[in-house]
């Protein structure tokens, strides 16, 4: 029984450092990453940076004092902007179409987090909504599974 729970622990251990990023330095980050801290996140301490080989290349995570995070793609350019607790993502990462359709049908909310995902956005407002768009702030269409290459209309 010994021997059986030593093993669990370590397979334990094993498998969520496969699932851990690289520590690295904020220096070792892409240009553009490095260009993107110092711009909207200037007033903010880099507590942690990782890297991760992605489904698509190198992805890196940036965590900041504040609680804030950055989730960058392989050239340095941002996947994911969570903002700090009661803060709101920087505004001029925002499409101004989808700032202006949240101010519009969400009055007094703030954008949290946003995505860039295949075909648009998504943005989680400040009361938990979450909204998927396009960069012209029309709803994203479900994206069909499957059947590639069939015919859909039998």
């Amino acid at each position: 029984m010994k021997k059986f729970l030593t093993l669990l622990l370590l397979s334990t251990a094993a498998s969520a450092s496969i699932f851990a990023g690289t520590p690295i330095n904020r220096n070792e980050l892409p240009k553009a990453a490095q260009t993107f801290i110092t711009k909207y996140f200037a007033n903010d301490q880099v507590r942690k940076v990782e890297k991760d080989n992605g489904r698509r290349g190198m992805e890196y995570e940036v965590d900041f004092t504040s609680g804030a995070e950055v989730d960058f793609i392989s050239d340095g350019n941002w996947k994911e902007v969570k903002a700090a607790k009661g803060t709101s993502v920087p505004a001029a990462i925002v499409p101004s179409a989808i700032a202006k359709y949240v101010e519009t049908n969400f009055k007094g909310q703030s954008i949290v987090e946003i995505s860039r995902k295949r075909g648009g956005y998504e943005v989680e407002l400040s009361n938990g909504s979450e909204l998927k768009l396009t960069e012209d702030a029309k709803p994203m269409q479900p994206r069909q599974r499957g059947g590639k290459g069939r015919d859909q209309h039998r």
